[in-house]
């Protein structure tokens, strides 16, 4: 029994090892479909919704891919114009930053030869370059994905009568409940997590323009996007953005404070306590599982498998979740904080039911 267990073990392993390297190796190509699956789930219960309002499924689709289509089209020209114009100021940044470095060396007297070592403002221009050079490639993949979309949206109502057709027996219902209950918790996540992760760049957007940070909207993308990364993001996106507040508003401390209590503060606030209580406390994540997570898809598919780290395995333990065999990977994904508070409210409530069944 023991040597069974084993066995099936090791070529659990293994299989998650082929697999994994097998997906690397077709990156480029898997990656716009598994985008376009997320993001069908995200935006399925609007067009259901279209659909019981009596608008024709068909034009449901449609304006919800020509709805995406603008809104994308429309961040990548706002990524590609600003990253133009932030490279035409990018050597006033630098003589800046260089100013503040040096005046802190002075004052805690540091030597000159670190300061000389200290190429950060180098990196992140090859950054710049690397990002405005990408909006063609951006636009070719994000055509793919619009593409994956329309087709998945076309056949997702199909996919129920495919089921039952494939599956005939006594578990076609069981498997039909199992499989609608997924995706209604999937589409909920994901459609939620988009709507606070907008909802944090829309007021990083907003208070960083009536500071007067410069490319502020591009903070409110950048904050958007790091969003779907719990806490790492957060900390990440608060850090980078405080480093060109400081370069651009240097000596005065109030814009500074101000605009970095805004990015911290929409932060906080949403994070950790808005998306909380629309999500709830089963779908929380332990850390260990976040940053294995980031690790092992940012392995997979670099910067972007890092950004869908997240909603991936947030899929991942939905789907272990609903299936009793797998519910126990589902509970050890978990917080702990979360799973005490469930495993306590158990138990006050079983003496309960136990002292009136006795009597």
């Amino acid at each position: 029994m023991e040597n069974t267990r084993l066995n099936t073990g090791l070529l659990l392993v293994i299989a998650l090892v082929l697999v994994g390297t097998v997906l690397r190796m077709i990156g480029s190509f898997v990656l716009p479909l598994v985008i376009a699956g997320l993001l069908a789930f995200a935006v399925y219960p609007i067009i259901r919704l279209l659909t019981r309002l009596y608008v024709p499924r068909i034009l449901s689709i449609t304006a919800v891919i020509v709805l995406i289509l603008g809104a994308g089209f429309l961040v990548g020209l706002i990524l590609y114009t600003s990253g133009q114009q932030l490279l035409r100021q990018f050597p006033s940044y630098q003589r800046r930053f260089i100013e503040i470095i040096e005046a802190l060396a002075e004052n805690f007297n540091v030597p000159a030869e670190m300061i000389a070592e200290f190429n950060i403002m180098r990196t992140v221009s090859s950054y710049l370059f690397a990002l405005s050079g990408g909006f063609i490639s951006f636009i070719s993949g994000f055509v793919m994905v619009m593409l994956f979309l329309l087709f998945i949206l076309v056949e997702a109502p199909y996919i129920q009568t495919k089921v039952v057709a494939a599956i005939e027996g006594p578990r076609t219902d069981k498997i039909m409940r199992l499989t609608m209950h997924i995706n209604e918790q999937v589409g909920h996540y994901l459609g939620l997590k988009l709507l606070t992760s907008a909802l944090t760049g829309g007021i990083v957007t907003a208070g960083f323009s009536l500071v007067g940070v410069d490319f502020a909207i591009i903070w409110g993308i950048l904050t958007f996007m790091f969003n779907f990364i719990p806490n790492i993001g957060s900390i990440i996106i608060s850090a980078v953005s405080f480093l060109f507040i400081l370069v651009q508003f240097y000596p005065e401390p109030n814009p500074i404070i101000l605009a970095s209590a805004i990015m911290w503060l929409s932060q906080l606030i949403i994070g950790n306590i808005v998306d909380p209580k629309l999500q709830g406390d089963r779908l929380n994540l332990s850390p260990v599982v976040i940053i294995f997570s980031l690790l092992f898809w940012g392995w997979l598919w670099g910067v972007v498998g890092m950004f869908l780290a997240v909603p991936l395995t947030m899929v991942i333990k939905i789907v272990c979740g609903n299936i009793p065999d797998m519910r126990p990977i589902s509970v050890m994904m978990e917080s702990g904080k979360a799973v005490a508070r469930n495993y306590e409210a158990a138990a006050e409530a079983s003496p309960v039911g136990d002292t009136q069944d006795t009597n």
